[in-house]
This record gives C-alpha cells, sequence and structure tokens, in this order.
C-alpha cells in the first residue's frame, strides 16, 4: 500500500455483513480466466433505488460493487489485510487502499460474519435499496460522493441441520442495515463506467472500480443497545422486500432454501 496521511477512517459502528455473490460454476455466465465468486455462495441481489438515482452510473455501480465484495470476504473469513481479495471483486484492494494507506486494519475487520450466526453457504435473496447519492457537502473533499444504501437479509437462509434443512438468519441481521459510504471520483475525463453496471450475471467479471476510491464506511443498524438511533430504512417507499420475508424478525425454519432470483440490475457476464 502507498504511505500516505489521511483524516478519515472506516468506522464500524454495528457488526454487520453486507452482501454477495453467486454460487460459482452454476450458471452459463462464469468465464473461463475471469472472476468467478466461491462456489459456496449461493444467493442474489436485488437492488432498487429512490427516485432519481440511476443503478447504472458510475458512483452506484462502484457503491454496488464495494458492499457486495465486502461481504464476500466476511462470509468466507478473509477479512485480513493478507488475504482480503482472495474472493473480493477485481479491483477491490486497490479501491480500498487509500483509506488503508496508513495500515489501519480497520476496513479489514468492519465486515463481522457473526451477526449471520453461520458460515457459508447461503442461499436465497439480498435485498439492496439505493436510498442516497449526493455529491459530498464538504468543501475541502472536492469529487466526493456520499451514498446510502438500505441492505435486507430478510431473504437469506442457511443449511442446518435436520430435520430442519434451512433457517433465517439471526435475530440481528433481520433489521435494516444502514450503510454510509464516501467515495472519491476521478477526474472527469476518465472512461465511464456505465456499460459494466447491468447484465444477466450475478457478479463482474472483471474489474468494474475504474479510478474511484472508498474513502470511508459507517454501517449501523436498528439494534443499537442504549443507543438514539433515527433508522433511515424503516419507511422507504416501495420497500423491495416481499412482506412474507420483511415479517419475519426472528429465527424461522424451512423445507427448502428461499428462492434465489434473478439478480438487477446485475452485471454483464463478458467485459
Amino acid at each position: 500500500m502507498r504511505p500516505e496521511n489521511r483524516a478519515v477512517r472506516f468506522r464500524r459502528v454495528v457488526p454487520v455483513v453486507l452482501a454477495g455473490c453467486l454460487l460459482a460454476g452454476c450458471s452459463d455466465d462464469a468465464t473461463p480466466g475471469k472472476y468467478q465468486p466461491p462456489e459456496a455462495v449461493q444467493f442474489s441481489y436485488r437492488w432498487t433505488a429512490t427516485a432519481g438515482v440511476d443503478l447504472t452510473s458510475d458512483a452506484a455501480i462502484v457503491t454496488r460493487a464495494v458492499i457486495e465484495s465486502s461481504f464476500i470476504a466476511a462470509i468466507t473469513g478473509t477479512t485480513s489485510e493478507r488475504d482480503i481479495g482472495k474472493y473480493t471483486y477485481p479491483g477491490y484492494t486497490r479501491a480500498v487502499d487509500r483509506a488503508v494507506a496508513d495500515k489501519d486494519p480497520s476496513p479489514y475487520k468492519v465486515w463481522d460474519s457473526s451477526i449471520l450466526g453461520t458460515a457459508p453457504p447461503l442461499h436465497g435473496t439480498t435485498y439492496l435499496y439505493l436510498a442516497a447519492l449526493n455529491p459530498s457537502a464538504n468543501a475541502t473533499a472536492p469529487r466526493t460522493v456520499d451514498a446510502l444504501t438500505c441492505v435486507w437479509f430478510n431473504g437469506l437462509s442457511k443449511d442446518v441441520s435436520p430435520p430442519e434443512k434451512y433457517a433465517s438468519l439471526r435475530n440481528p441481521a433481520l433489521t435494516p442495515q444502514a450503510v454510509k459510504l464516501k467515495l472519491r471520483a476521478p477526474q472527469e475525463d476518465t472512461p465511464k463506467l456505465t456499460a459494466l453496471g447491468h447484465g444477466l450475471s450475478r457478479y463482474p467479471v472483471s474489474d468494474v472500480f475504474g479510478d474511484w476510491s472508498v474513502e470511508s464506511i459507517e454501517i449501523t443498524n436498528r439494534d443499537l443497545k442504549g443507543r438514539a438511533y433515527q433508522d433511515p430504512c424503516v419507511d422507504l417507499p416501495g420497500n423491495p422486500v416481499p412482506p412474507e420475508q420483511l415479517a419475519v424478525t426472528g429465527l424461522t425454519f424451512y423445507r427448502d432454501p428461499l428462492p434465489t432470483l434473478d439478480p438487477s440490475p446485475g452485471w454483464p457476464a463478458a467485459q
């Protein structure tokens, strides 16, 4: 990592994990020599956004790739500086390099898979809502973008021992997770990423970060013990989670894994 000072550090408010990738080798979009997620990850992402936010804009593409990559690292236990890039999307470690240039290990520890109470495989669908994407109001931070994403794990199920075959995640994971990212945009003459931000694949097969970088991340949820917390994700217009799954707030057992829906907007199968 290049040596440089920074004022902004990653902050871990509540251990959470964020959402992931695809069952490797189970679809036709796996390309030899290209990125493929670990085989144990068997779920998809369904992204929606507030009116006026384009999920295929550069800032949205980077936001999606950061959150999805971080979740992969968490559930596979590859969150150390040594192995963070083992399963994350191509370009992820370069994108976070600015934030960890002074060897602060917190970016690699911010994701804590203990909130899931499980190891992979995970099945089903993770629902994410990009609630806000705006230029930073901080005049001392030019070309920075603030993103707020709401994440639900209610659509995920895990393998358990018989007689029940599948179960929901732990209770803290079944409350909305509010994820705030601060991103630094490249110079204006940098090629746009738009063509890389949609498709039929559940994961990008090559680098979709471009010259963007991650400045900071803050993750909170409603389960803050002893703290006042105004949940930015509780009353969204058009919550993306199916009502029957959103109603699950405690440990629930299933005979079959929860459905893995098609990704949206997805990633191109070839880049």
